[in-house]
Order: structure tokens, then C-alpha cells, then sequence
């Protein structure tokens, strides 16, 4: 049986668009980015956007950064990684906060924010992974997705986040 409190906190996500993962980074769905009282409220400037195609409702003060993928264990995530876990890294670097999203907050999304967690502080996947969803229980990256980033590794990943 699921108690109370466990079943809030799994179904929070569903009320609560989006979810500061660290300092300044912040993971949730398409309508956390639609809303532009909730992104100011956060100071979020910068966005990456994982969908399959370019979200429209854009806002002139935002900066986005677009990673075209559907949610399906056969996408190439790995081929994103270095140009949006650069992205995000110069901005956070800088003190600034991203909001990385896809349509709901739980596989594309989850995916780039655990790589990049493993890349910046040189934990697993596993570790990366149970950081997120200590935030946002949702998470859930599909198995290519997982794969992808066991199978790159956080060395690898530490290498996007040099600066040019």
C-alpha cells in the first residue's frame, strides 16, 4: 500500500511544472516554459527545449537552446549532449538559470539534466539519476536513454563542459 505523503510526492510533478534539481537548474515540462510569470519568478533566461519539433510560443527575452529528439529508446540522445551540456554548463557557470524541459518533464528532459550531473561532478548514472528524482519523482528516462549515458560514461561527459 502507498501511503499518503508517497503518493503526493509521486504525483507532484503534475502540479508543480518544474523542479530546481541544483542551484539555478531547474527540470520540467512544456508548461513551465509556456508560463512567463513562473520563468520570471525563477529569473530563467535560458532554455533547453527537447522536443521533436520547435515549441512556437517563444519569448523574446529567453535564450533556447533546441534539441530535436522524440521520446523513443532508438533517438540518438548522445549526439546532443556536447552542444546542450555546454549550454547549460556556460550559463550556470555565468549565475544564470536554465530551465531544461520536454513535454512532460520525464524522459528527454530528465535525461540531459542526469548527464549533465554526471558530467559535473563525475558520479554515475545511478547517482545522477537518484539526485534528480530526490527532486522530481517522475523521472524516468527511457532504457536507450539510460544506456546512451551508462555506455558514454561521466569522463566523457566531463569533456562538454569546458568552455570555449
Amino acid at each position: 500500500m502507498v501511503d499518503l505523503d508517497e503518493a503526493n510526492n509521486y504525483f507532484g510533478f503534475y502540479y508543480e511544472p518544474m523542479h530546481e534539481i541544483e542551484q539555478g537548474l531547474y527540470l520540467g515540462c512544456m508548461r513551465a516554459a509556456e508560463c512567463e510569470e513562473l520563468l520570471r519568478a525563477h529569473n530563467i533566461k535560458y532554455i533547453v527545449q527537447a522536443l521533436e519539433s520547435q515549441y512556437t510560443e517563444r519569448f523574446d527575452w529567453i535564450t533556447y537552446h533546441f534539441v530535436e529528439i522524440w521520446d523513443n529508446p532508438y533517438q540518438d540522445l548522445a549526439k546532443h549532449l556536447p552542444s546542450a551540456l555546454q549550454f547549460i554548463h556556460q550559463h550556470l557557470s555565468a549565475g544564470e538559470n536554465v530551465l531544461v524541459h520536454c513535454a512532460a518533464g520525464i524522459s528527454r528532459s530528465s535525461s540531459i539534466v542526469i548527464a549533465y550531473l554526471m558530467g559535473k561532478h563525475l558520479i554515475d548514472f545511478y547517482q545522477a539519476f537518484d539526485r534528480v528524482s530526490s527532486k522530481r519523482s517522475c523521472v524516468s528516462p527511457n532504457f536507450g536513454f539510460r544506456k546512451q549515458l551508462k555506455d558514454t560514461g561521466e569522463q566523457q561527459l566531463r569533456t562538454y563542459l569546458i568552455l570555449p
